[in-house]
């Protein structure tokens, strides 16, 4: 990481929150628990349970970076903008040309869910199950609720982590972009305190769409693509919009994934985040400092020629 030459030109940082800035998956199996309570499936949570033990572990067909197709009940795999197989929650592989008619992954996109962190295997098991948005939503509340709430689920700080993203001040802007909505956002922040540290938080995102746009009013204001750099867990939400405007990415994730895509920077944990945050740093200021050098030498050169 200390050779990336090019974290001296880094002017903004994008940052996703969940799973990027902390690191917890023992929610899921509540998750899953909540979703199919009182429901006409509550019989068959614990195979939901094990299924989204396997699919974190790498054990199973599923894995991050796949597609599920909501319609279709099916799981696609991409490479490229094409989709090029396709599979079952059982693991059944479909024949490729099945796959192949579904085309490209923007073509689809109104009926596709990215599967770039443990939240969105809740989110799929929904569409299985033909539950209502409501299910979910109370799922996914009660769950947040419990991690910022109650002593039995705390999850952990990286203060470190905090610290070295307060103390990047060599960047013009620090930005914290999540999909989660408004009010579970402010209490994650709260929570972790760190809402302070950011130039900009933007909360129910809409990403990719929205990180797409937001990049977009970045180069509209002046600046290089190469400037910005975008962190999140999620390929498709968190990294793939900057990358296709020009962007730099960094991809963090401790868990296994099928996507295909080359990412500028490869992390598993917070204590790797955090050293990117003081190289960012370090680097910026030793390229100011040369920069201020040499323009003292040239201005000297002036004077004396």
């Amino acid at each position: 990481m200390q050779s990336e030459k090019w974290l001296s030109a880094i002017k903004v940082v994008i940052f996703d929150m969940d799973g990027t800035l902390y690191q917890e998956d023992t929610y899921l199996d509540r998750y899953i628990r909540y979703l199919l309570e009182g429901t006409a499936h509550e019989g068959e949570t614990e195979a939901a349970i094990g299924l989204g033990r396997a699919i974190r572990a790498g054990e199973h067909e599923i894995r991050f970076g796949q597609f599920y197709h909501r319609l279709d009940d099916l799981w696609l795999v991409r490479d490229g903008a094409f989709f090029i197989q396709g599979h079952t929650w059982e693991g059944t592989k479909v024949v490729d040309e099945q796959a192949h008619g579904y085309g490209t992954v923007s073509a689809q996109a109104p009926h596709l869910i990215p599967i770039g962190d443990p939240w969105g295997i809740a989110t799929a098991l929904n569409h299985r199950y033909k539950l209502p948005e409501q299910n979910l939503k109370a799922a996914f509340d009660r769950v947040r609720k419990e991690m910022v709430e109650e002593a039995a689920y705390p999850f952990i700080c990286h203060t470190d982590l905090f610290r070295a993203i307060e103390e990047l001040t060599a960047v013009e802007k620090k930005v914290l972009m999540t999909n989660t909505h408004h009010e579970s956002g402010i209490e994650f922040t709260s929570y972790m305190g760190i809402r302070y540290m950011f130039d900009d938080v933007v909360f129910d995102a809409n990403k990719p769409i929205g990180l797409h746009s937001y990049v977009k009013a970045l180069l509209e204001q002046g600046y290089q693509a190469h400037e910005m750099l975008s962190i999140g867990d999620n390929p498709w939400n968190d990294l793939h919009p900057v990358k296709q405007l020009g962007g730099r990415t960094c991809y963090i994730s401790p868990y296994p994934s099928s996507d295909p895509e080359v990412w500028d920077l490869r992390l598993h944990r917070l204590e790797e985040l955090e050293q990117l945050m003081r190289t960012i740093q370090e680097s910026i200021t030793r390229r100011n400092m040369a920069d201020g050098e040499d323009r003292a030498e040239a201005h000297m050169q002036e004077i004396q020629g």
